[in-house]
């Protein structure tokens, strides 16, 4: 097979420094020109067909262990999420309301849904980045291209493939302890990595534990205080739910119904009442001084304690068969919480309770700050187990075939849940009184600050814990080779072909009090399924030119798979590929692909809840406002004021799986090259355009988009509205507005029972440019290096529903659809930049991180912060090794305690917590030694 060396060393470098964050760039150019020197046949991540030369059509990036090290961060979570190519939300450490604990990558904003996460090429029962252990990682290969013809559904945006230690031998242990500037988010970590070999086979063994400690929004300065707006200042906007009380009438004939419309009055826009806690006197709700603090009570970093146990072993059964085994097994333990629930239900108060300042029937929103706050924990675990046999015939076909599967369990526990039905009894004397249960706690008052009883909090208040599992069985079989001596004059045809089956299902089994509806908010029913698809496919690699006038070499690929799914028609997918090199250190590469990605098992059977995600209210002070004239008459029928107040809303809408759900296809292409030209020594350049277009997405539609069309229609009258089923939906169960079919009664009057549950309704399309600049050379006795890699944001358009806008999201910030509708920065250039420089035992490391500046997608030039401007962090790092092979490294993130900025229209924090750090500048050691 004709190989070109130049070329083979530049790509080579390109993968070695590819898109990474925080990469020391120490041994990996080393590393890279000895491997050019051997001639063996790799696979790569985005092939199934071996081939002596790395570099391929399409773009991809290789990290090692040593990249990972060097970022400084102790679980893998830090280090992916960094990388340029991903964008939008990403749930993790910064992730208090809506994680649930996981960790996740979105390549192209795309989702983690559409970035394929593999272990040695393999699946995953889950796409959670904490179940990848740092310490057992050999290197990290991140495909930025389409894959769902060699991977199958999900590879839409691209593939994180983790490739684990095979031939280690010897022992390593590795300690780091992390802490923030602020002497707090404590991090611990330890891993511990065996291996031994004989001349027929290998096993390696590697235990980690890491142990990440809480940061709570209250120790910030940015995060202590729930900020909303009012006449161009910030003023306090917590929660309307308070711990004394807020409340309105029932009846709309009442005196006490309705909004203030004295603009004189500093009770102007606000429709509930309070009882004041100095005086006892009746008068309006004062968002400014009334409103509850919810962030002391809130976590704006969670913790979490990481365990796992992971094994490798192959054996040489004959000289042309091995058998190998992988095994793995995580339990994450982790934590997020919150200010305490709240009756936000609208529980009644009789007219009758002895404490009822009015004498009428009244809706109550009260914190319910006794309880203690609300802590979702989740004790989960994550089994794998890989076995097969790998081997190859005499005329160098090779060959595999394995058996995996993959299980996760999360058993889920839920304190200081509420019990609506005990809670609306203790305010009702007549039903309390008749209950001996109620009646040995008695009747509370809401109306008062700290006047719950232990005994009534433990009548009332109910843990809920749910237990979901997930099972993964997946059976492959592959066979790869060339034509030998049957070929081109440029060298032998590549192919691969293979089979695979897989299996998945999804059970989920909710709390018992919540199956009867006795807990707020989480109102479900058990929910199981399952699915099998059956799947072929087929790869070549044509070698048409090689060492000719203006073509040393000229390669064409094609790829082809069907999917049969059990619940689905069959689907095929194709993939072409183009590499050209019209003259040494120059490849040409591009690509056509078709995507398929067919709905995950929790996109089927995941549980419907209600979640609180924030929207832009139309009705907003809409006497003034600059909203259509419909969407006034629509405020207007509602019977809301003109000054109505509703700024920082959360929405009672409904997530969860989809039965009915369909596939969705997509179709992308990249177009790049790769240069390493002969005039300067050590220089490698690639430049990679990429486009994906998705049609029949599955997402969630975005609440601010579907209320806005809904509003913004007349009477009512546009599709969207179906969508909203309000605030008496089963699942949401609040009292309604009189003279509203769509909004809650309450302090805030918020749209209620939106169903934002996934459905085939979305269409994307993005496209940028990706570029990685390296260059190194001998200085002063040692080696320096610069990187400098990123990718630039194009264009991202996504549209929720037909008939909606266009949401041109490149620039902007506001709603993921691929993130729970909860907003996220999309950057248009996000950059890394590092310099490296090692001499004798000593390395230094400086990486500057860029990201460019965004607006609020729902601009408005009254609001205080619809701009960011760029960020940039500043990590620094240093390392000594000494001669007993033991190494010491100490560094810093975000050097100079770069703050998060200030946005008007944020969901957590004020913030965008999944977007710029939070923490603020960490400090971190580390030991290594392997012997």
């Amino acid at each position: 097979m004709y190989t070109n060396n130049k070329l083979s060393k530049a790509v080579r470098l390109a993968i070695a420094f590819g898109a990474a964050s925080a990469t020391a760039f120490t041994a990996s150019v080393a590393a890279a020109e000895e491997e050019e020197a051997k001639v063996e046949k790799i696979q790569v991540t985005g092939s199934r067909i071996q081939r002596a030369d790395i570099e391929s059509a399409s773009p991809i990036t290789v990290f090692s262990a040593e990249d990972l090290a060097a970022s400084g961060h102790v679980t893998i979570e830090g280090f992916i999420q960094s990388i340029p190519s991903m964008n939008g939300g990403m749930n993790g450490r910064q992730t208090n309301n809506g994680s649930a604990g996981a960790a996740s990558a979105s390549m192209r904003g795309l989702g983690s849904a559409r970035t394929l996460i593999l272990i040695n090429g393999r699946r995953t029962a889950t796409g959670d980045l904490n179940t990848i252990p740092m310490g057992f990682i050999e290197r990290v290969e991140v495909l930025r291209d389409g894959a769902s013809t060699i991977y199958g559904s999900d590879a839409i945006a691209g593939v994180i493939n983790f490739i684990t230690k095979r031939n280690f031998e010897g022992a390593e242990v590795i300690a780091q302890y992390d802490i923030t500037g602020e002497s707090d988010g404590e991090g611990r970590s330890l891993s511990v990595t065996l291996g031994n070999s004989s001349n027929r086979g290998n096993a390696v063994l590697s235990l980690e534990y890491s142990d990440r400690k809480a940061i709570w929004q209250g120790d910030r300065e940015f995060s202590a205080i729930p900020w909303g707006e009012r006449n161009g200042e910030r003023v306090m906007a917590g929660s309307g739910a308070n711990s004394f009380g807020t409340w309105t009438p029932y009846d709309p004939t009442s005196p006490y119904f309705g909004s203030n419309d004295d603009p004189t009055s500093p009770y102007f826009g606000q429709g509930a009442w309070v009882v004041d806690p100095q005086t006892g006197a009746l008068r309006r709700y004062d968002q400014t001084i009334d409103s509850y603090n919810f962030a002391p009570a809130s976590y704006l970093v969670t913790p979490q304690k990481v365990f796992s146990a992971n094994a490798t072993a192959n054996y040489e059964l004959t000289k042309d068969v091995t058998a190998f085994l992988e095994a793995g097994f995580t339990n994450r333990q982790s934590d997020q919480l919150m200010a305490a629930d709240g009756t936000f239900w609208g529980a009644r108060m009789t007219a009758d309770h002895p404490n009822n300042p009015i004498g009428e029937d009244i809706s109550v929103s009260r914190r319910l700050e006794e309880t203690g706050g609300r802590s979702f924990r989740q004790d989960y675990y994550a089994y794998r187990m890989v076995t097969g046999l790998e081997g190859s015939f005499d005329n160098g076909w090779a060959w595999d075939i394995s058996y995996n599967y993959a299980r996760f369990t999360n058993a889920s526990l839920d304190i200081g849940r509420a019990n609506p039905g005990r809670y609306n009894k203790m305010l009702n004397p007549v039903a309390c009184n008749a209950d001996p249960a109620c009646a040995a706690v008695g009747i509370w008052n809401p109306l008062e600050a700290n006047s719950l009883t232990p005994e009534q909090v433990a009548y009332a208040s109910v843990p809920n814990s749910p237990l979901s599992v997930g099972v993964t069985k997946q059976f492959m079989a592959n066979l790869t080779g060339d034509t030998g001596d049957f070929s081109f004059d440029a060298g032998s045809i590549g192919w691969a072909i293979g089979y695979e089956r897989r299996d998945e299902s999804l059970v989920n089994t909710p709390d018992g009090g919540a199956v009867v509806g006795e807990i707020y908010g989480v109102t479900a029913s058990p929910t199981e399924g399952s699915y099998s698809v059956d799947e072929m496919f087929a790869e070549v690699n044509i070698p048409l030119l090689a060492g000719v006038t203006g073509a040393d070499r000229l390669d064409v690929s094609a790829a082809v798979r069907m999917s049969d799914y059990d619940f689905l028609s069959s689907h095929t997918t194709a993939k072409f590929g183009v590499e050209y090199v019209p003259i040494q250190g120059l490849l040409i590469r591009a690509t056509l692909s078709d995507g398929f990605r067919a709905p995950s098992i929790t996109n089927l059977y995941g549980p419907q809840t209600e979640s609180n995600i924030s929207y832009v209210d139309p009705c907003h002070q809409w006497g003034t406002s600059t909203a259509s004239q419909i969407t006034k008459d629509n405020c207007a029928s509602e019977g809301l004021s003109p000054n109505i107040q509703l700024t920082n809303l959360q929405s009672a809408s409904i997530i969860g799986g989809n039965p009915d759900l369909g596939p969705e296809e997509s179709e992308s292409y990249t177009v790049g090259f790769v240069y390493s030209p002969n005039f300067v020594q050590n220089l490698s350049i690639a430049i990679d355009y990429y486009n994906i277009e998705i049609t029949n997405g599955l997402g969630a539609p975005s609440v601010t988009a579907l209320v806005a069309q809904c509003y913004g229609s007349e009477n009512f009258s546009a599709p969207a509205c179906d969508y909203i089923k309000g605030p008496t939906h089963p699942i949401v169960n609040r009292p309604a507005l009189p003279g509203s079919d769509y909004r809650a009664l309450a302090a805030n009057p918020i749209v209620s029972g939106i169903m934002a549950t996934t459905q085939n309704i979305a269409t994307f399309e993005t496209s940028g440019i990706d570029f990685d600049v390296n260059w190194h050379a001998d200085l002063l006795g040692g080696r320096f290096n610069v990187r400098l890699d990123g990718t630039y944001l194009r264009s991202y358009d996504y549209q929720s529903l037909a008939g909606t806008p266009i949401l041109e999201m490149a620039g902007k910030f506001g709603a993921d659809p691929n993130f729970g509708g909860r907003p996220a920065a999309f950057s248009k250039l996000r950059s890394n930049l590092g310099l490296s420089y090692s001499v004798d035992n000593w390395n230094v490391l400086w990486v500057a991180r860029y990201q460019s500046s965004v607006d609020d997608i729902n601009y408005r030039a009254t609001a205080l912060s619809s701009s960011v401007g760029s960020y940039i962090y500043h990590d620094v790092q240093g390392s000594y090794t000494f001669q007993n092979n033991l190494s010491l490294t100490a560094g810093v993130r975000n050097l100079f305690d770069k703050q998060p900025p200030y946005v008007t229209n944020n969901n957590d924090m004020n913030t965008l917590n999944s977007s710029y750090d939070t923490a603020g500048q960490y400090l971190y050691a580390r030991l290594a030694y392997r012997f």
